[in-house]
């Protein structure tokens, strides 16, 4: 435990080292300032008050991570940062992180939490009040969460959006057979309703408009919407549309069927929730209601057997 709990420390010594050598502010020189200041008294003030309504995380933890990415992008790898990508995806923040710099934010708290334990436990290893293994067990749990807290802060948002695209689904593109009903093309219909709802799904779909404006294809842009999302609902939806312009067939027909079999797969998870409740609540149940039920019922029969009946 003892050897286990050196290269722990060594190790995050060496990431914190590496993450702040990388801190240092380029020099600039007068001349630089001067025009900065003649561009607009203003700019200064406006770009700070920006800076100041942003939150901590975004105006101290990003930009470290962003400037030590370079250094950790050798030992980080692509795997890691490819779903790391996909996951800043189905949160809907792309643009504002990116994977390698949830990596790399992921190995900073992972060498700094470790070693703040280390620092705040260390006075009381003296003291004797806790034991050394004791303090290695909690460097190592503080190293585990401090790898996993930037992924796990990131995938329980893409989970929240997910579901609310998995909701507004059914919904949107009975929008969608109508309008397509009334006349408009697909990139219309789509337009249409971008505009006339809000949500995650009204979101992707007003960037995959964005995208077929810049020389994107259809199919292509579609597919990146799948991909974005990450729901299996919209991915067969979206292979069914694609399939069927090829075909030439009829869109109102494919999108009425997708919606219904939507409507039969959200029953049918909410009847499968619902034949898990019995199980789930045998828990409770066990741990906390019926210990109660038998102190009701048999505490007066123990207390007079306890005191011989009178």
């Amino acid at each position: 435990m003892f050897f286990l709990f050196c290269i722990t420390t060594m190790l995050s010594l060496v990431l914190l080292a590496a993450a702040f050598s990388q801190l240092k502010e380029k020099p600039v020189s007068l001349a630089a300032r001067v025009r900065s200041v003649q561009a607009g008294s203003s700019a200064p003030s406006l770009r700070d008050a920006e800076e100041f309504d942003k939150s901590m995380v975004t105006r101290l933890l990003l930009p470290l991570a962003a400037k030590s990415s370079k250094n950790f992008s050798a030992i980080t790898p692509t795997r890691m940062v490819e779903k790391a990508d996909q996951t800043i995806a189905e949160a809907g923040m792309i643009g504002k992180i990116t994977g390698i710099q949830l990596t790399t934010l992921s190995w900073l708290l992972m060498a700094a939490l470790p070693t703040l334990m280390f620092l705040v436990f260390l006075p009381h290893v003296a003291q004797g009040n806790i034991t050394l293994g004791m303090l290695t067990v909690i460097c190592v749990v503080a190293l585990i969460l401090g790898f996993r807290l930037p992924h796990g802060v990131v995938e329980s948002k893409a989970k929240r959006r997910k579901h609310e695209i998995q909701l507004a689904l059914p919904f949107t593109f009975d929008l969608i057979s109508i309008s397509v009903q009334a006349g408009m093309a697909f990139d219309g219909a789509m337009t249409v309703v971008s505009e006339r709802t809000k949500g995650a799904l009204s979101e992707e779909m007003i960037r995959t408009l964005r995208e077929i404006n810049l020389g994107i294809s259809r199919e292509e842009a579609l597919n990146n919407l799948a991909k974005r999302s990450g729901v299996d609902d919209l991915r067969t939806f979206i292979t069914a549309v694609n399939y069927i312009s090829k075909l030439g067939g009829s869109l109102v027909d494919v999108i009425k069927v997708q919606t219904d079999a939507m409507r039969t797969k959200r029953r049918q998870r909410a009847e499968q929730k619902a034949n898990q409740a019995p199980v789930k609540i045998m828990i409770p149940l066990v741990l906390f209601i019926l210990p109660c039920i038998f102190i009701v019922i048999l505490a007066p029969a123990a207390l007079l057997l306890a005191t011989g009946g009178r």
